[in-house]
Formats: structure tokens, C-alpha cells, sequence
């Protein structure tokens, strides 16, 4: 029944595009539903699966011009020589499709890759992959955009509010109480360094990144925003495991001109941490591991981040996980 009702939305979001018809498959259905069309497009829906909560990442700010202003940071990016999944417009000249029901749609062109969460990791991907995101960073230089997602102090109090309304659900109040001081403790370290914000692509995972014919490139930057550009790497060292990984990465990000602020890198790690909880709790909460993940969170970054203790080292190492990996 759910597939039926996802290739429903699908037949009438491209109704509205002047595309040949091609079978829309469904790729996956996170925070979109997200489907290849044919050889030569991508749709994506902008409705997210059931218990992937977002509404705190919008609040105060018109959603659907959020998604517009995503695409255009997308042209900007395209201007400044990236290789980007370029959006196209449906038949009356717009870059956003409004479906019945509320829903809204985006069409790009598709690119040929194969995504990095099903390829080795080795040290040359580590470090192109750091290339990738200082390119990111720097092409991105000059776009304002508006509206768009603020990852700020105000973000961290959306999260604490989110975090105070899951308390009493069955897990230790110890570890709520270690989020919203968290979240208090990164709110104030990333107003400190607001003046280096700029536009990031905020999700960026190995999942993200396809390896083309091309080179790397990054896709799917529907929770982009204004933030810190050390969010961009906390999300990559938070999804990529090893010390020489993370090593890797930052190496390849500063041979590309980058430059890594420690303090905001730190804050940075943390709020990567309780937005993945604030958006992901329910879908979590029953699995097995969660309860013990949580735990380790809360010794390992958010307590020594809320005591002014440094949580990555010089050399990447995670400061607090008792183990040098």
C-alpha cells in the first residue's frame, strides 16, 4: 500500500515536467522520497518518512522557500565550476512543483556515480573527500541566499526544546539532562564564531558523496543551511570510523585550502550528534544499541564539551573514547 501511495506522488509530481515518461524507482525515502526517473533524472518529493522529525530545523522560517533557495544554492554552486545535480524547471518555468495535498516536489538531472557508503575507504578517498568539502566551502563563498536553515544558537535551542520533550519516555533522565546542557554549551560556542559562517551542505556523509568518471561529488543537500563549515566535517568524521580516516580527511581538506578551527570543529561534533537524536529518536529509541550509544555520547562528548575540555586532539584523536582509534 505504501509503495503504491510513493509512485502515486511520483506520477503526478512529473506530470508537471516536460520529461518522456521513464519508470520512477524508488531510491530511498528519508527526509524525501527520492526516485530515479528513466536514465536521466532524479525526483525528489519533499516528504519525509514516518518518525524522521524535522520541524525544529524549520521552525520560524517558510519551508517551501527553503527548498527553493537549496536549488539555487545548487546554480551557485554549478556557477562557480562544481559539478552539481543540476535542477531543472517543470512546464510553467519553476523549480519547485506544487503537489495536491500540500507536497512539494524538485526534479535534477541525474549523474552517473556510485555512492562512497558501498566503496573502501581507503587513504586517497579520505583525502579527497576532505578536498571535496574545502571546494564546497569555497565555492560556496558569496551566496545569500534567503531563506534558509540557521545552524546557530537558536538551532540549539529548537534541539534543547525537542530533547526536553522526549524526557520520560524510559531512559535514563541523566542523558537528557547531558543534551540540553549540550546544547546550551554549543549554542554559545557557535555565536562566538558566527562571523565565519557561511552556506554548508550540513549532511555530508559517505552516503552523500558519489565517486564519478569526474571525480567526487556531492548530492542530496536538502538540509543544507548557514553555518559553521567545520559542521560539514564533524558529519563526515561522525559517519566515517578510524583515526586515520579522520586524518586522512582533514589532510586532504587543508591541502585544498582549508582551514580547521578546533573549538568550532568541537561544537560542531556535538551538534551533529543531537540533531541526528532530535530528528531520529523515535526510529531509534527501540533499537539495541541506541540506549548504550546515548551513554557513550554523553561521556564522550557532551559532558567533556560542556566542562571546556577539548573533545578531538591535534591529531584527530577522539580525546574521551578511552581507546586511540
Amino acid at each position: 500500500m505504501e509503495e503504491r501511495m510513493e509512485h502515486r506522488y511520483a506520477e503526478e509530481a512529473l506530470s508537471h515536467y516536460h520529461i518522456r515518461s521513464g519508470q520512477a524507482v524508488l531510491l530511498r525515502h528519508n527526509e524525501n522520497m527520492t526516485f530515479r526517473v528513466g536514465t536521466d533524472y532524479l525526483l525528489q518529493i519533499h516528504m519525509p518518512v514516518e518518525g524522521f522529525r524535522t520541524g525544529h530545523i524549520y521552525e520560524g522560517t517558510d519551508r517551501i522557500a527553503v527548498y527553493g533557495t537549496e536549488l539555487q544554492f545548487l546554480l551557485h554552486l554549478k556557477k562557480q565550476g562544481m559539478t552539481i545535480r543540476e535542477p531543472i524547471e517543470n512546464r510553467a518555468g519553476e523549480l519547485i512543483t506544487r503537489l495536491e495535498g500540500g507536497a512539494t516536489a524538485s526534479v535534477s538531472r541525474w549523474i552517473d556515480g556510485e555512492s562512497l557508503d558501498k566503496l573502501e575507504l581507503h587513504s586517497q578517498r579520505c583525502r579527497q573527500i576532505g578536498a571535496l568539502a574545502a571546494s564546497l566551502h569555497r565555492c560556496a563563498e558569496g551566496f545569500e541566499g534567503f531563506p534558509v536553515i540557521a545552524y546557530d544558537r537558536r538551532q540549539c535551542a529548537r534541539i534543547k526544546e525537542r530533547v526536553q520533550s522526549l524526557e520520560g519516555c524510559g531512559l535514563d533522565f541523566t542523558y537528557f539532562k547531558a543534551m540540553e546542557r549540550a546544547c546550551d554549551a554549543v549554542g554559545a560556542a557557535l555565536e562566538e564564531v558566527r562571523g565565519e559562517f557561511l552556506t554548508i551542505h550540513a549532511d555530508l556523509s559517505p552516503s552523500n558523496i558519489l565517486e564519478t568518471k569526474d571525480g567526487l561529488v556531492a548530492i542530496d543537500f536538502s538540509l543544507f543551511g548557514v553555518g559553521h563549515p567545520m559542521l560539514d566535517l564533524a558529519n563526515l568524521f561522525g559517519n566515517i570510523n578510524g583515526l586515520a580516516s579522520r586524518q586522512g580527511i582533514a589532510e586532504g581538506y587543508r591541502e585544498a585550502g582549508g582551514t580547521i578551527h578546533y573549538r568550532a570543529l568541537d561544537a560542531c561534533f556535538a551538534l551533529s550528534i543531537l540533531s541526528s537524536v532530535a530528528i531520529h529518536f523515535e526510529r531509534w529509541r527501540g533499537q539495541d544499541w541506541f540506549e548504550g550509544r546515548l551513554k557513550r555520547w554523553c561521556r564522550e562528548s557532551f559532558e567533556p564539551f560542556c566542562a571546556g575540555e577539548r573533545l578531538f586532539a591535534d591529531d584527530f584523536y577522539v580525546i574521551h573514547a578511552g581507546n586511540r582509534r
